[in-house]
């Protein structure tokens, strides 16, 4: 590494480190902006379709809003929302730019830091390990200065929530659970029990997607009730988003992503639920 990098590291570090210890509570707890770990215990569930259409609905109303796309190799909310990164925040590894380098406006609202792969580090980087992807994603907090709402679209992964959980106040687990199957409500409770075995303080909210109505609650009291029994967890419904072909075919014909959810049910349940989000703070903390 240069030395310039190595300073704009070490800098970086130190800036993130008075950030955080200025957001820190008269209790030692942490503090920051309302951050929604979007994940499912099984791919397909739709993370990153959910974690867009919160986001934009918070931006739209205005709100400031930081987008993380925690995916490791493919990076799909870049394409989803139609902008180009310059850099991934893979590119952080070893100081090589700073959390700005990263961050890709979308709109003057929102604010996207891509996934995937390195895009400054050439082919044949090697693959980060865990407390190298921890670690970027950690140096991400600089970004959040200033924001209201913070995504992180962690995919099926749970390395990847695992990486992207930070001790803060504001912090909750958003588990999508994706029908109410037996296949489906297993993976879902298999991510509530694995991370709440690691981080028993962190908040958890379940999100039901592609059903509504008493069906949504059937899946939720499922889930809930293996939570309560065998984890001693109590889950809170933070909503439902229905099934939306017309959306879907919107998007697969190459609308732009804020034209295709304008008004459509999923766009319309999203917003319902990330009002409350930023409403409905989790208690302080600590031990995550």
């Amino acid at each position: 590494m240069s030395s310039a990098s190595s300073n704009r590291s070490q800098a970086d570090a130190l800036a993130g480190g008075a950030a955080y210890a200025a957001r820190r509570t008269g209790s030692g707890d942490a503090i920051g902006p309302t951050t929604l770990l979007c994940a499912s215990g099984r791919g397909g569930s739709g993370t990153t379709l959910i974690s867009a259409l919160l986001a934009v609905a918070a931006a739209g109303e205005g709100h400031r809003v930081l987008l993380i796309d925690a995916d490791d190799f493919v990076g799909p909310l870049a394409m989803t929302l139609g902008v180009t990164p310059r850099a991934s925040w893979q590119d952080l590894r070893g100081g090589r730019v700073s959390p700005a380098d990263v961050a890709t406006p979308v709109s003057t609202t929102l604010t996207l830091v891509a996934g995937g792969a390195a895009r400054l580090a050439g082919e044949g980087a090697p693959q980060l390990t865990s407390a190298e992807r921890k670690a970027c994603l950690r140096r991400l907090s600089a970004l959040s200065e200033g924001m209201d709402l913070v995504v992180i679209d962690c995919g099926a992964r749970l390395e990847s929530v695992l990486a992207a959980i930070t001790p803060h106040s504001g912090e909750r687990l958003v588990a999508i659970a994706s029908g109410a199957d037996p296949v489906g409500l297993a993976s879902t409770y298999a991510l509530c029990k694995a991370v709440a075995t690691r981080h028993g303080a962190l908040p958890v909210e379940l999100l039901v997607n592609r059903l509504e109505g008493s069906e949504a609650a059937r899946c939720f009291d499922a889930i809930d009730a293996g939570a309560r029994q065998f984890l001693g967890l109590s889950l809170r419904l933070a909503g439902a988003i229905p099934a939306d072909p017309t959306l879907d075919a919107a998007l697969r014909k190459g609308m732009t992503f804020a034209d295709a959810a304008a008004g459509s049910p999923a766009a319309v349940a999203a917003h319902d639920v990330v009002t409350r989000a930023l409403t409905v703070r989790p208690l302080s903390r600590s031990g995550v």
